[in-house]
C-alpha cells in the first residue's frame, strides 16, 4: 500500500477513534499544502528556478490530487513562487481534506460514520478501519527517534511536516516529544544537508517551510487582531 506524504499526514493527524482531527486548521491546511509540494518534488515533477516552482515533467503521478495540483502549476500563466503556490494550494484545504479521506476509505484504512450533535447536527467522523499501515507508519517514525535508524528523503520531509504542524506530542506521545526534541530538529537539519537529497527537493524544503512559518504566524496574528 503506497501512502504518499499527503496521505500520511492526515492519517497522523486524526484520531484514531474519535475520527476527528486533532492539529490545528490553520497549520494543518498549510501543511497539507506543504505535503503537496513536497510530494510533486519528491516525485520529480516540479522544481525551483529562481525562487519559484516551475513542472519539471509533465508525466501524471497515478494520484488524483497530486496530479490536480501538477495541473494547475502546468498551466499557470506565469511561474508563480513557492509562498504563492502554498497560499494558493492552502486555500483548497477542504478539498486535500476530502478527496485523502476519500482515497483512504477507499483503501480500508478509514471509514465514515454520521454522528449527531445534541440530536440535531450531523457531522462527519473517519475513525480508524485498518490500523496496520498507520502503526507500521507510527512505529518507523518512533523506531528513528529511539534507535538513531537511518532517515530517507520521504522520512524527512514527514518528520519536519509533523513537526512544523505541530503533532509531535501526537505522533510520539508526550514524554518522547520532550525528551527528544532536539533529536527531532537535528533529523530535519541534517535532511537538509543531507547528499541524498536532491538539491531541488532541498530548495523546496527550506524555502517552503520558512513560508509557512511566515504564514502561520501572520494567520494567528490576524486572528488575534480580529477576536
Amino acid at each position: 500500500m503506497n501512502l504518499n506524504l499527503v496521505d500520511q499526514l492526515t492519517l497522523l493527524a486524526l484520531d484514531d477513534e474519535k475520527g476527528s482531527f486533532i492539529a490545528d486548521s490553520f497549520s494543518f491546511a498549510y501543511g497539507l499544502a506543504g505535503a503537496v509540494i513536497l510530494e510533486l518534488s519528491l516525485q520529480e515533477r516540479i522544481e525551483v528556478e529562481g525562487k519559484k516552482i516551475k513542472v519539471k515533467s509533465k508525466e501524471t503521478c497515478g494520484d488524483a490530487l497530486l496530479d490536480y495540483f501538477l495541473d494547475k502549476i502546468k498551466h499557470s500563466k506565469k511561474q508563480r513562487s513557492i509562498q504563492t503556490w502554498v497560499e494558493i494550494i492552502g486555500e483548497k484545504f477542504s478539498y486535500i481534506k476530502d478527496e485523502t479521506l476519500a482515497k483512504l476509505i477507499d483503501e480500508g484504512i478509514l471509514k465514515k460514520e454520521e454522528k449527531k450533535i445534541l440530536w440535531i447536527f450531523s457531522v462527519d467522523k473517519f475513525p480508524t478501519e485498518n490500523a496496520k499501515p498507520e502503526n507500521l507508519l507510527r512505529k518507523r517514525l518512533n523506531d528513528i527517534l529511539i534507535n538513531d535508524c537511518e532517515v530517507d528523503m520521504n522520512e524527512t520531509m514527514l518528520i519536519s511536516l509533523i513537526d512544523m504542524c505541530e503533532l509531535n506530542q501526537e505522533v510520539y506521545g508526550k514524554e518522547r516529544a520532550k525528551e527528544y526534541k532536539k533529536k527531532i530538529k537535528g533529523i530535519i537539519e541534517k535532511g537538509q544537508l543531507s547528499s541524498s537529497i536532491g538539491k531541488a527537493v532541498k530548495e523546496i524544503h527550506e524555502a517552503l517551510m520558512a513560508v509557512i512559518v511566515v504564514l502561520i504566524t501572520t494567520s494567528a496574528v490576524t486572528t488575534t487582531i480580529s477576536s
